[in-house]
C-alpha cells in the first residue's frame, strides 16, 4: 500500500472509529484494514491507534499524523485537480485564532467563505495561548503583532492597538483614570494563566514606553470572558481596538487613556513558510481581509 493510500485510509479509520465500517465503505476485507494499519504502525514506529472491544482511539502520536495528513492529503487533491487560478476550491483548511476575535470576527467569515465554496472543510481552533503553527499541523493563525517569528509569512488584515476600556456605570462610579499610573487604584480583570494575580500594562509618555503593574479580583485565560465581564461593570481591561470596536460603538463600553497608547497592535494574517502556497488558504485570507476591512 502506498504512502498516500495509507494515510487515506488511516483518515478513513480515525474519522469512522470503527474498522469494519472501513472496510465495509472501501470494499475491502476487514483484515486488509487491519493489516494496513498494522503496517503504517510498523513503518512509522509509532502506535497511532489503541483498539477496544468497544471503541478505538488515537493516541497522541496517531492525533498528530491524522492532523499532518489531513493537510498533506488535502494538498495532493488540489494539486490532482488543478493548481491554477481555476476550478472550485477543495480540501482542508486548519486555523487558530484567539477566542474573542475567533467568535466575534472569524467564525461569521468562515461560515460565508464556506457558503460560497462548499468543496471545503475548515477546522478553527481558538486559544488565547501563542500556538506552534508548524507544531499543531495549522495552515492559518490569526495573530496580533508585532510577530516575533521572523520565518512565518505574514500579511496585515487591520491595524489596531491596546484600548484601555471599561463600562460607562464603572466610569461613572469610579472614576476615569487620566494617567496609566491611577490604574493601581482601579480593579483591572486580567487576562492569563491560573495564579497570575497582576500583570504590566505598557504605555507610552513623551516618547517613552513605560509599564505599570496592575491587578484585580478576576482573572480568566479566555479574552471573551474578559471583554464580558468589562461590559457588566466588573473592572477595567486592556483589550486591542478590534476586539471591541462594535462595543464602543454600541455605548457597551468605553475607553480611557487613549493619549498614553503605546506600540501599535496589528493583525496579521500567518502561515507556515511553505514552498507551495495553497490557493483555499490564499482565498480564504483574502476573505479575511475582504470582511475585516483590510
Amino acid at each position: 500500500m502506498d504512502a498516500f493510500r495509507s494515510m487515506r485510509l488511516f483518515v478513513a479509520i480515525a474519522e469512522s472509529g470503527n474498522l469494519s465500517s472501513v472496510a465495509r465503505d472501501w470494499g475491502i476485507a476487514p483484515s486488509t484494514v487491519t493489516y494496513g494499519l498494522k503496517s503504517l504502525e510498523d513503518s512509522l514506529g509509532a502506535q497511532l491507534v489503541v483498539r477496544t472491544t468497544r471503541q478505538l482511539s488515537l493516541t497522541q502520536e496517531g492525533q498528530r499524523f491524522l492532523e499532518r495528513s489531513r493537510r498533506i492529503l488535502a494538498d495532493v487533491d488540489e494539486v490532482m485537480t488543478g493548481f491554477t487560478e481555476q476550478g472550485a476550491l477543495a480540501g482542508n483548511i486548519r486555523m487558530t485564532t484567539t477566542n474573542d476575535l475567533g467568535r466575534q470576527r472569524i467564525a461569521p467569515l468562515v461560515d460565508d467563505f464556506m457558503h460560497r465554496h462548499p468543496g471545503l472543510t475548515i477546522e478553527l481552533f481558538l486559544s488565547d495561548s501563542v500556538v506552534d503553527l508548524v507544531e499543531g499541523g495549522f495552515d492559518l493563525g490569526i495573530r496580533t503583532g508585532p510577530l516575533r517569528d521572523s520565518d512565518l509569512k505574514a500579511r496585515l488584515l487591520l491595524r489596531g492597538h491596546k484600548s484601555i476600556c471599561a463600562s460607562p456605570g464603572y466610569w461613572q462610579r469610579h472614576g476615569k483614570p487620566t494617567h496609566p499610573r491611577e490604574l493601581t487604584a482601579h480593579n483591572c480583570l486580567l487576562l492569563g494563566a491560573p495564579g497570575e494575580r497582576h500583570a504590566f500594562w505598557t504605555f507610552r509618555e513623551d516618547g517613552e514606553r513605560f509599564r505599570i503593574r496592575v491587578g484585580g479580583t478576576r482573572q480568566v485565560n479566555d479574552g471573551e470572558a474578559l471583554r464580558q465581564w468589562a461590559i457588566a461593570g466588573a473592572g477595567v481591561v486592556q483589550k486591542s481596538s478590534f476586539d471591541i470596536a462594535e462595543d464602543l460603538r454600541a455605548g457597551r463600553l468605553e475607553t480611557a487613556l487613549e493619549d498614553f497608547t503605546a506600540d501599535p497592535t496589528n493583525l496579521y494574517a500567518v502561515t507556515p513558510p511553505r514552498q507551495y502556497e495553497s490557493r483555499r488558504v490564499r482565498a480564504f485570507v483574502d476573505h479575511l481581509a475582504a470582511g475585516m476591512g483590510g
